[in-house]
């Protein structure tokens, strides 16, 4: 794992980092060192001196240069904290295997090298663009100080990494380091040093095993008992039940969580009797590390590793690679495009390589049409096997070569990415000029606004107007309307759809969310529909496996007929091209796609929505606000049209909250509840992220009580939280952790699980994951022979959470009952609980009885607080916006807009640092990649690798 920290003070960082080396085994190097080519270029080499250290932390270089203070404040550098797996350290400490030490040492070196030569920056001053910009530097000046224990004096090896804040870019002047990529990468640089580390490892002939939560890769030495990892992380587990206590997990809640928990070291204990302790409680869980090192010695002395008996027995290069990938968890198939080669051309380890590459393209592809390069580097590297960075690097720039890959410097796309977008394009242009008006004449904008008028609607303005008209006189198949939130984009298609049914025309309502849908056929008063329930319906239409009778039928449904789709911009590339081709080949009369580009855009990939508009096609834009009705709301809504959020800052600042961290929810909530009840029914409390989201609920609930406005006795509810996964990722391990549940939704007859099983996962090791199933057997499952051609998710992975209930709580439903119309994001309220039920009353008055055994009691959840996904499509009079700079993946311009512009009246804003959540909003605008835009871009940059690389044979 690797923590990164900024130091705090050049003097306080040269004390603890020079005197607190507590590694003293045996006959190796001091436990510092200086590490980097800045460093070398600074005569900076071998043990780390404490004065020169200083020095180099306050800005202050042995060459007599000097990096200026930012505001007058020089920023010493940054802690990267390298930390072994547990039971590395335990064998290393414990055990005495001195050759596990210099493994994890080379390991940091390793990882060190990589991340000076790609993501150490400088701002440098560029003339032609007369501002700064960001360069690499290649060079880093860093000491780096072996520590042995934890602060619970417990068996811990670790490196601190302190990167200074000096790099030489190309102008030869010493700069302060641009961090941005040191922090971006930090997961990235985990998966190169868990890659690096185990191969070592391996090497020395111990096998390993993915870790219980293999993030970034982490694993574990096999053999090594959960008991004896448990009795000797008792840090671990205070940093994590800090993290449980408000349901975070964020490697800066992880940071925080560390430093809130933290106890001084104790300078009582001598390293003997340190050791003393930890034999002892070796003993105590049975650990004895010499007959595992023992047996890792006799197999390294014969060059033998897992790997080299992985594919024992195995004739030829391509079976042993097949093996290897087996092993890894991967299942090769022919006709994958990003393994374009012959079974058998490629050696082992590069057939690993490529595997692992193919994997990660495929897993990050289906949320995103373009995707970074170091993301696909260290999610490749996620799939283990006998592979480091280099040859994950490697096999990119072969993919690059062949044009399979496709991209610049940062982000990349596949060629078959490519090759959908073009097509969503042509089957939009094909619809262009085919399709015969759907009524004209020089009465249309009257009769529109009479058909408004009979509708009870307000008078149709200018820009729904000619939207109107350009969907009824458009001889284009496929309409865009193009408006943002709140301009009425329903609204000006209620009149068009009672005109067309009264000429008999079909019409159909769509939209992503099941809630959306709803609601927008209420609106039109049409059979409404998900996209993906729509398109459902016609699946053997699409693939081409439906009878002539069937077609038939199919011609005659949607044959002239009219497909409206709200909230088109949450709709992806995969799906659009079949919603365009359906529509093509059925003869659709008009397909009318409305959205906004600058809401939240699909969760799968691509933004065909937008990327349609940009090539030109029909297009209506509504831009005047009907939502907006205060000065406040006004003035805020013309700032983001205008895409100026220090205007819509400053628009907020008198209705913002400033408050720490720890202190947000509680003040959100207290502002929501003082609320008279009329006006908190009309009153979203929004909350950027899940762990915001449940800390606020919990608050609110608690006021509530504080009040008496809950009664009788606290219900305790175990319900599901969905764990967020690909259809890829669901064909690796790393979901299947101990606790969680797992539902198949698909028939598996291969593995004879069928559609509605579940069971709770009980180990996961090996490639097999055991289900505690609900008859009390356990069964065994392969994430690995899932199936790789579904259109939907075979399985869906659960984290089971407790929360409690009173009746009168605000809830809402996390998954859908369709035949009772309880749709996934509908609020509810508990009215009643009984010995055996509770009651539940929807918005619409409706009222149901949930059994204890009923699906949906552990498919609903607190609802006072929402996030903007939810909220997304919702209108309320007034709004509570909690936001936090700590959620910095969270903030950006898209979601802010979205919560912003769901309120008509007043919106309040409560956040711990405004100034820092503005900065982030700007620069994360959010949105989708283009997988056109990202192959228009300029040409794919070779990324240095280190010079000086082990080259791991692995025994193959």
């Amino acid at each position: 794992m690797i923590n990164l920290v900024a130091v705090g003070s050049a003097s306080g960082a040269g004390e603890y980092y020079s005197q607190d080396n507590y590694y003293t085994t045996s006959e190796l190097t001091e436990a510092s060192e200086w590490f980097g080519q800045g460093a070398e270029a600074l005569g900076l080499q071998g043990a780390v001196e404490e004065q020169a250290f200083v020095d180099v932390l306050s800005g202050k270089l042995p060459d007599g240069s000097e990096i200026p203070a930012l505001h007058g404040e020089h920023r010493p550098g940054l802690d990267m904290t390298f930390s072994a797996p547990k039971s590395v350290s335990l064998l290393a400490l414990v055990g005495k295997d001195d050759r596990i030490v210099g493994a994890f040492r080379d390991s940091v070196t390793a990882t060190l090298g990589w991340a000076e030569k790609n993501l150490i920056e400088a701002r440098v001053w560029d003339p032609a663009a007369k501002m700064q910009v960001a360069e690499k530097t290649g060079n880093m000046v860093a000491a780096t100080f072996l520590h042995d224990v934890n602060r619970n004096n417990e068996p811990q090896l670790h490196v601190h990494a302190v990167i200074a804040n000096a790099t030489r870019a190309s102008d030869g002047k010493w700069h302060a380091v641009h961090n941005d990529q040191l922090y971006r990468g930090q997961h990235l640089l985990g998966a190169i040093h868990n890659a690096e580390l185990r191969a070592r490892i391996e090497g020395l002939g111990y096998e390993t095993t993915p870790a219980r939560n293999p993030i970034d890769g982490a694993f574990e030495i096999k053999g090594v008992s959960r008991e004896a990892i448990d009795a000797f992380s008792t840090r671990r587990e205070e940093i994590l039940e800090a993290l449980a206590r408000e349901e975070r997990s964020s490697p800066r809640e992880r940071e925080l969580a560390a430093l809130a928990t933290r106890q001084a070291k104790n300078p009582e204990f001598s390293p003997e009797q340190r050791g003393a302790e930890w034999q002892v409680t070796a003993e105590r869980v049975g650990f004895d590390g010499r007959v595992l090192i023992d047996a890792a010695t006799e197999r390294s002395t014969h060059r033998e590793t897992v790997w080299s008996r992985v594919v024992e027995g195995a004739r030829g290069i391509g079976a042993k690679g097949l093996a290897i990938a087996g092993a890894m968890g991967l299942t090769p198939k022919d006709g994958d495009p990003l393994v374009p080669e012959r079974l058998g051309r490629l050696e082992p380890k590069a057939f690993a390589a490529a595997q692992a590459v193919a994997s990660a393209a495929r897993d990050l592809g289906e949320r995103e049409a373009a995707f970074e390069r170091n993301d696909l580097i260290r999610t490749a590297l996620e799939r283990g096997g006998p592979v480091t960075v280099k040859e994950i690097e490697g096999r990119i720039a072969t993919l690059e070569e062949k044009g399979l890959l496709i991209g610049g410097e940062r982000l990349m796309t596949t060629q078959s990415a490519v090759q959908l977008e073009r097509r969503v394009i042509a089957l939009a242009e094909a619809g262009r000029d085919s399709v015969q008006p759907l009524a004209q004449g020089n009465n249309l904008a009257a009769n529109l606004q009479q058909a408004a008028r009979d509708l009870s609607l307000r008078r149709l303005n200018a820009g729904q107007e000619r939207a109107g008209i350009d969907v009824l006189e458009s001889r284009d198949r496929v309409q865009l309307i193009q408006g943002g939130a709140g301009v009425g984009k329903s609204a000006a298609l209620m009149p068009v759809a009672a005109m067309l049914k009264a000429d008999g025309r079909s019409l159909f309502a769509l939209a992503h969310a099941g809630r959306t849908a709803r609601d927008f056929g209420a609106k039109l008063n049409v059979p409404a529909s998900t996209v993906d329930s729509f398109l459902g319906k016609f699946k053997r239409i699409l693939d081409g496996t439906a009878s002539l009778e069937k077609v038939a039928e199919a011609k005659a449904a949607l044959s002239g007929s009219v497909i409206m789709v709200d909230e088109a911009s949450q709709i992806g590339n995969e799906r659009l091209a079949k919603l365009i081709d359906l529509a093509n080949g059925m003869n659709v009369a008009r397909l009318i796609l409305a959205g906004d580009t600058r809401q939240l855009p699909a969760i799968e990939a691509g933004k065909p929505f937008e990327l349609l508009q940009k090539e030109g096609l029909a297009t209506a834009t509504i831009t005047e606000n009907l939502r907006a009705q205060s000065p406040q709301m006004k003035a805020l809504n013309a700032a983001m049209e205008d895409r100026n959020l220090g205007r819509a800052f400053a628009v907020l600042k008198p209705n913002t909250v400033e408050v720490p961290f720890a202190k947000g929810p509680e003040t959100a909530a207290k502002l929501w509840v003082k609320l008279p009840e009329g006006e908190r029914d009309r009153t979203l409390l929004l909350a950027s992220g899940r762990a915001m989201r449940t800390a606020a609920n919990s608050a609110v609930q608690r006021e509530r009580m504080t009040r008496g406005e809950l009664d009788g006795e606290e219900q305790r509810l175990k319900v599901l939280d969905r764990v967020t996964i690909t259809r890829e990722g669901a064909r690796q391990m790393k979901g299947y952790q101990d606790g969680r549940i797992v539902e198949f939704r698909t028939d598996l007859p291969s593995q004879s699980f069928g559609r509605g099983d579940r069971g709770v996962v009980r180990n996961a090791e090996d490639g097999k994951v055991e289900l505690a199933m609900a008859d009390g057997s356990v069964r065994q499952f392969r994430p690995d022979k899932l199936p790789r051609n579904l259109a939907h998710d075979a399985v869906s992975i659960y984290q089971q959470k407790n929360i409690g209930v009173f009746e009168g709580d605000r809830i809402r439903w996390t998954d859908n009952d369709r035949q009772r119309g309880l749709l996934n994001g509908d609020i509810a309220q508990i009215e009643s609980i009984g010995r055996h039920s509770m009651t539940v009353l929807t918005r619409d008055g409706e009222r149901h009885e949930l059994g204890r055994l009923d699906p949906m009691i552990e498919r609903l959840d607190l609802a006072y607080a929402i996030n903007v996904h939810i909220a997304q499509g919702m209108t309320a009079d007034s709004g509570i916006i909690l936001m936090s700079e700590r959620e910095k993946m969270l903030n950006s311009t898209q979601s802010f807009l979205v919560a912003v512009t769901r309120i008509a009246d007043s919106a309040t804003l409560v956040v711990d640092n405004v100034k820092a959540l503005e900065r982030d909003v700007a620069r994360n605008i959010g949105g989708k990649t283009s997988a056109l835009e990202t192959a228009q871009s300029k040409p794919a940059i070779q990324l240095p690798v280190p010079e000086k690389t082990l080259d791991f044979d692995f025994g193959l």
